[in-house]
């Protein structure tokens, strides 16, 4: 009996430690696995984006599996100011790599990030009962997001009627230096009022490339009262810890719908990170300017019958 004990009690033990080691080795191979997909990442991205002559690209983290088998890469992607993390699906055998987001599939992909977008009190221009909605996220100091309102107000002017844009502060203070300044000043000409940020926002941007950390705080007032704001009105709220929570409360929600770098424009939910051309940009208002109308007339969302030799591919958007 206590031979038999003694014996029950070694394969049980022996087992347990095969099992520890066993996990163990199955750990230091999950390791080396990870690493030489990261390194395979790397290399096809390399080959892919290096002619666009990128200052990083670094994979910052891959998923366990899902359910059905694909893995999940984020890469930082960087050129001078511009920032991206970019989405890539690994295949459950690792020899494939799939670009892009995943999207719900439905006719109406975006709508769960519409949802998310806060646009209570920020500021807008356009008519509120315009078919599309361009929700952008800007930074006052970034010289991309200058060229992209100049694109905007262009554009609105060429059509009319057909969206309307809703502003969102996100400033990028690791590397603007007077980006939280303007966007503060930004939301208390906003707060006397709304109509004002416009003419505010154009003379900032006006004024970009003069404007220094030094000079940035009397240059912003001057155009903060220029635009119409009262400077005692404009003293109490820069004064107040509440204004830097709002800016802190639009960069936490553009962070929660994947913004990472200025500007990121959402067209009806869609996201369009970096500077889009006129031209690409007029051809996805009026594709969703489009959907709307025929949803509005009660036809599906997704229309029916298209063919590919029909349809001209959208233009491929340079980040």
């Amino acid at each position: 009996m206590k031979r038999t004990l003694v014996y029950s009690l070694a394969m049980a033990l022996a087992l347990a430690l095969g099992g520890l080691l066993l996990a163990q080795n199955h750990g230091g191979a999950a390791q080396t696995t990870d690493a030489a997909l990261r390194a395979r990442i790397v290399a096809f991205l390399n080959r892919s984006l290096g002619w666009q002559g990128l200052d990083k690209l670094e994979v910052e983290s891959i998923s366990a599996p899902d359910a059905s088998g694909l893995r999940t890469a984020k890469v930082m992607l960087a050129k001078g100011e511009q920032r991206q993390e970019a989405t890539y699906l690994i295949t459950s055998d690792g020899r494939e790599i799939i670009e892009g987001q995943v999207n719900e599939l439905s006719g109406d992909p975006w709508k769960d990030t519409r949802a998310q977008l806060e646009l209570a009190g920020a500021p807008s221009i356009g008519a509120a009962d315009a078919p599309v909605t361009i929700v952008e996220f800007s930074d006052l100091e970034c010289p991309y997001c200058k060229q992209e309102s100049a694109t905007l107000d262009q554009l609105m002017n060429a059509e009319p009627g057909k969206f309307r844009v809703v502003f969102k502060y996100y400033p990028l203070i690791a590397i603007h230096p007077w980006s939280m300044q303007a966007a503060k000043t930004a939301v208390c000409v906003a707060q006397q009022n709304p109509a004002q940020f416009w003419n505010f926002e154009r003379s900032v941007f006006g004024a970009q490339e003069q404007i220094t950390p030094e000079t940035a705080a009397t240059r912003l007032r001057d155009f903060a009262e220029e635009s119409g704001a009262k400077p005692d009105l404009l003293n109490a709220c820069l004064a107040a810890p509440a204004t830097q929570q709002a800016v802190e409360a639009s960069i936490a929600n553009g962070k929660r719908v994947g913004v990472t770098s200025t500007p990121t424009l959402f067209i009806n939910g869609r996201i369009i990170p970096g500077a889009v051309a006129e031209e690409q940009l007029k051809l996805l208002v009026n594709h969703e300017a489009g959907f709307a109308a025929r949803s509005t007339a009660g036809l599906s969302a997704t229309p029916k019958g298209q063919q590919c030799g029909e349809c001209k591919p959208l233009p491929k958007i340079k980040h």
